[in-house]
C-alpha cells in the first residue's frame, strides 16, 4: 500500500505545481495600455490636488484619499520634474506620480493587477487537471480492484480454479496473493473431502457386502424365532448400502470437480421419458395415484442417466412425504421446459426451502428411511445441466418441485448493446 500511497502524493503534488503554474500566467500578467493611461490619469489628478492642498494638511489628505480609493497611498521623497510611471517593487505594482511645485510625489499601490476575468478560466483548468490526474491515479487502482472482485465472486460462487494474476508492482498484490493462498488451501480441502468420502464410501462397500451375504446365510439356517432379527440386520444393512450409494451419487456431481469427465447429453422425450419412470418407481405403491399432464412433445437436452436420477429422487421424495396423490406437470417455453412435480403432502414451509437442498437435512417429524441426499443430488444434477430448481406451493396444496432444464432445438438467444435481447428462429 506504501506504494499506492506515494502514487497518489505525487500525482497531487503535480497537481498543485502545474495549477499554480497556469494560474500565474493568466492572472500576473502586466498592465495593459488602457488600464495603465487610466491609473496615470487618476494619478495626476490626485497629485495636483495633494499640491494645492497646504502643505501642514497634505499627509492627513493623502491619509483620506487611501481611505477612499481602497489601497494605499504614500508621500515620499522625489523628482522635480518626474512623470508618472510605474514601478514593480518587491513583486507588487505601483504608480507614482510627481506632486507639482514640489520635491514629493505620491506612490499609489500596491495596485491590484493582472487580466481579473481569466479567474475563471484559471480555476476551471486547475480542476481539470486535478481531476485528470486523479483519474490517471485511480484508474488502474480501480481496474485491479474489480479483477479482485470477479475474482472473489467466482471463488464465493465454488469455483477455487479462479487465480488472481500477480503483478509485483501493483498496491494490491498482497490482497491478490492472499486470495490465491486463499483458493489453494480451500480448493485442497475440498478435494481431500471428495477424496476421504470417495474412499469411505468404497472401503466400506466392501465388508458391508461380505456381511450382507453371511446375515442372509445365518437367516437361511437360524430358528423361527432368530429369523426375524435375521431379517431386521438384512433390511439395516440395505439401508447402509444405500446411504454409501447416494453419498458416492452426491460427491460424483459436484460441479466444482474438474476431474470429472465432461457431461454427455443428449436428446430426451420428456414425456416418455417421465412416464417410464413413473411406472417403475411406483409399481408396487398400490394405494398411490400418479398423474402425467402437459406438452406431450416437450424434448430436452440433458444426460439421460442423470434426469433419470433426478426425476427418480422427486418421485420418491414425493412417495415418502406427499401423500397419496401425485401430479407431474410438463411444460414448454421458448428456450426452457419445466417438470413440475406436485404432491398432496403439507408442503415444505417457505423458511425450510434452503435447508431441504443441503445434505443430510429431512425436516418430516416422523421417521423415514431416506438419505436426506435426495433433494442435494437432484439440485447439483441441475447445476450441471445450467438448469434450475424451484421449490413451490403447490396450487391444490402440497410442495410442487420444478425442474427447470434446457430445451432442445430451441431458438438462440441474440444479444444486442445496452443489455437488449431479442430471438431469433
Amino acid at each position: 500500500m506504501a506504494q499506492f500511497y506515494l502514487r497518489v502524493a505525487t500525482a497531487l503534488l503535480a497537481t498543485a505545481v502545474l495549477s499554480l503554474l497556469i494560474t500565474r500566467l493568466l492572472l500576473d500578467s502586466s498592465v495593459d495600455a488602457t488600464n495603465h493611461r487610466l491609473l496615470a490619469g487618476h494619478a495626476v489628478i490626485h497629485a495636483e490636488t495633494i499640491a494645492q492642498t497646504p502643505p501642514a494638511e497634505r499627509r492627513a489628505a493623502v491619509k483620506r484619499l487611501s481611505k477612499i480609493l481602497g489601497y494605499g497611498v504614500q508621500m515620499e521623497p522625489g523628482e522635480l520634474a518626474g512623470e508618472v510611471r510605474t514601478q514593480w517593487r518587491a513583486g507588487n505594482l505601483f504608480v507614482v506620480a510627481p506632486v507639482p511645485d514640489t520635491p514629493g510625489q505620491l506612490a499609489f499601490g500596491p495596485i491590484p493587477h493582472g487580466r481579473m476575468g481569466s479567474l475563471p478560466a484559471a480555476v476551471g483548468i486547475a480542476t481539470l487537471l486535478s481531476l485528470l490526474a486523479a483519474w490517471l491515479t485511480i484508474r488502474p487502482l480501480s481496474e485491479r480492484v474489480n479483477h479482485l472482485e470477479k475474482a472473489s465472486t467466482q471463488m464465493c460462487s465454488g469455483d477455487f480454479s479462479t487465480r488472481v494474476t500477480r503483478e509485483p508492482s501493483d498496491a494490491l498484490d498482497g490482497v491478490g496473493a492472499s486470495l490465491n493462498l486463499l483458493a489453494d488451501r480451500i480448493g485442497q480441502l475440498l478435494s481431500d473431502e471428495r477424496d476421504l468420502l470417495r474412499t469411505v464410501a468404497h472401503e466400506v462397500r466392501a465388508p458391508i457386502s461380505r456381511m450382507h451375504f453371511r446375515v442372509e446365510k445365518i437367516h437361511a439356517r437360524a430358528e423361527p424365532a432368530a429369523r426375524k432379527d435375521a431379517t431386521g440386520l438384512v433390511s439395516d444393512l440395505r439401508q447402509v448400502d444405500t446411504l454409501f450409494e447416494e453419498l458416492l451419487t452426491y460427491v460424483a456431481f459436484d460441479e466444482f470437480d474438474y476431474e470429472r469427465p465432461e457431461l454427455q447429453t443428449t436428446t430426451i422425450d420428456v414425456s416418455s421419458a417421465v412416464t417410464r419412470l413413473v411406472d417403475e418407481v411406483t409399481s408396487t405403491a398400490d394405494d398411490l395415484t400418479v398423474e402425467v399432464h402437459g406438452d406431450p412433445q416437450a424434448v430436452i437436452i440433458a444426460n439421460e442417466k442423470l434426469f433419470d436420477r433426478a426425476v427418480t429422487n422427486l418421485l420418491l421424495n414425493a412417495m415418502a412425504y406427499g401423500g397419496p396423490k401425485i401430479t407431474i406437470f410438463l411444460r414448454t417455453f421458448t428456450h426452457e421446459c419445466v417438470v413440475d412435480v406436485q404432491d398432496s403432502g403439507p408442503g415444505i414451509p417457505e423458511r425450510d426451502r434452503p435447508k431441504v437442498i443441503k445434505p443430510f437435512v429431512r425436516l418430516a417429524k416422523k421417521k423415514t428411511r431416506g438419505t436426506g441426499l435426495g433433494l442435494a443430488i437432484v439440485k447439483r444434477i441441475m447445476t450441471l445441466h445450467q438448469g434450475r430448481l424451484h421449490i413451490l406451493d403447490a396450487p391444490s396444496g402440497g410442495a410442487s418441485i420444478q425442474l427447470v432444464w434446457q430445451r432442445a432445438n430451441a431458438p438462440q438467444r441474440r444479444r444486442w448493446p445496452f443489455g437488449v435481447r431479442t430471438q431469433t428462429a
